[in-house]
């Protein structure tokens, strides 16, 4: 097996601000239903210097953010701002170091 810094990447670097924090994701991988094909979110890796602060990793399921496929990049980073909101709300700190951080968002609060 190799690692983590020899694997493909599954999607380039892209930028997203959250709270004041300027912050690199990338996609990891998709996440299907447990025994159908059927595509339910999808798995994304969020820092502020890869490599050099705490990675969060995100699982998204779609239907906790009320869409049922990848969005439009617009509407992709709104939901990626909210499940970044809640990874710092359940203890994520972007500027730390260490082991990831796994989190999955719960629906966001009306």
């Amino acid at each position: 097996m190799e690692s983590g810094k020899r694997q493909k990447r599954v999607s380039e670097p892209n930028p997203i601000s959250v709270d004041g924090y300027d912050m690199i994701w990338e996609k990891r991988h998709p996440i299907f239903l447990d025994w159908r094909k059927e595509l339910k979110g999808v798995s994304v890796s969020v820092w502020i210097r890869p490599g050099k602060t705490k990675e969060l990793i995100l699982d998204v399921h779609f239907s906790t953010f009320g869409v049922d496929r990848m969005p439009n990049p617009d509407r992709w980073n709104q939901v990626l701002a909210l499940a970044v909101r809640s990874a710092i709300g359940a203890g994520w700190d972007p500027e730390s170091r260490g082991a990831a951080f796994r989190h999955t968002p719960a629906p966001p609060e009306a």
